[in-house]
């Protein structure tokens, strides 16, 4: 709906234009520019001169603000990104479904981060250093705006702490390191 209405806008706004367009002054250039545009030029020769053809033009957008110059502007849309923010539904409820390949491939620690292991950590390993290979072992953070997606994309029971015997995130699922959110205190 919003395009046909602006299209229709755009075809009011330009007609007068046309009219502007033939009464402009145009341009007088010298021989010698014409003869060295037209032989070093010789392929954007014509568009230049249509565009010096055109003179100072007075047009007023749907919101009456007049642009001059020597370039019409035509109306534009918003440009829309599209952009996965989620999410799934399902159909009998309407409630959110986790993505499963988050669960699979990610693991959120207890203060809200989430961690995935090194990209590429398995492939080609003889073409990797031992030092390399001890450095893939590590996980990864995610950034802030992967991990609000990734919380999104999960419902509240993966989001709840977790406790699993011998767990080898244990001591990283506590954030010490900053005085203002420490629990413990310094030794």
């Amino acid at each position: 709906m919003l395009r046909i209405v602006s299209t229709a806008f755009q075809g009011i706004v330009t007609r007068p234009n046309v009219a502007n367009l033939t009464n402009a002054l145009i341009r007088k250039q010298s021989p010698l520019i014409q003869n060295v545009q037209q032989r070093y030029f010789g392929a954007l020769s014509s568009i230049l001169n249509r565009w010096n053809n055109v003179g100072n033009i007075e047009q007023k957008t749907v919101l009456s603000q007049t642009h001059k110059g020597n370039v019409i502007i035509p109306m534009t849309l918003p440009v829309i990104t599209p952009a996965r923010t989620v999410i799934k539904f399902s159909l009998k409820n309407g409630k959110r479904k986790t993505v499963k390949a988050v669960t699979k491939r990610f693991y959120r620690l207890n203060w809200g981060i989430w961690i995935r292991p090194h990209a590429g950590r398995t492939s080609k390993m003889w073409t990797k250093s031992l030092n390399r290979k001890s450095r893939l072992k590590r996980h990864v953070f995610v950034n802030a705006t992967q991990s609000t997606l990734l919380d999104k994309m999960v419902t509240m029971y993966w989001k709840r702490p977790r406790y699993y015997v011998d767990d080898p995130y244990n001591p990283y699922h506590q954030r010490e390191e900053f005085p203002y959110t420490r629990k413990k205190p310094l030794p």
